[in-house]
C-alpha cells in the first residue's frame, strides 16, 4: 500500500521508507554540539530520500479524490490546508485532511 502526503494543494509526495545506519541514527540521537550540523545535513538528506515526486496520472487521480473529501466552503469562507496524509491505490484512500476553515481547525477523516 502507498503512503502519500500533500502539505500544498496540488503538490503531492510519495512517502518511501528510509532505513537508517546505527552510525546515522546515533548521530541523529547525539546532544553534542559539534554534531548539530551533521544532523541538519542527514535530516535534509532523509528527507530527500523518503519523499518522492509523484507522476501526472497519480497527481491528477489524488487531487480528484482530495477534492471529494475536502469540507464544502460557503460563500466568503477562508479555507487553509495543513496537511493530507493518505494511503492506498486506485481511487481507493484512507487517510485524513488537516485543515482550517474561517480559522478552526477541522479533521476530516475518510
Amino acid at each position: 500500500m502507498k503512503q502519500y502526503q500533500s502539505t500544498a494543494e496540488g503538490l503531492w509526495f510519495e512517502i518511501q521508507p528510509v532505513q537508517l545506519t546505527e552510525e546515522q541514527k546515533a548521530l541523529l540521537l547525539s546532544q553534542r554540539p559539534e554534531d548539530r550540523e551533521a544532523q541538519k545535513a542527514l535530516r535534509e538528506q532523509i528527507k530527500a530520500q523518503r519523499e518522492v515526486a509523484v507522476s501526472k496520472t497519480v497527481k491528477d487521480e489524488l487531487n480528484a479524490f482530495y477534492e471529494s473529501k475536502k469540507p464544502v466552503l460557503k460563500d466568503g469562507d477562508t479555507y487553509q490546508l495543513i496537511a493530507v496524509n493518505m494511503s492506498g491505490e486506485q481511487k481507493s484512500y484512507r487517510g485524513i485532511i488537516n485543515c482550517r476553515v474561517n480559522g478552526e481547525h477541522i479533521q476530516v477523516r475518510f
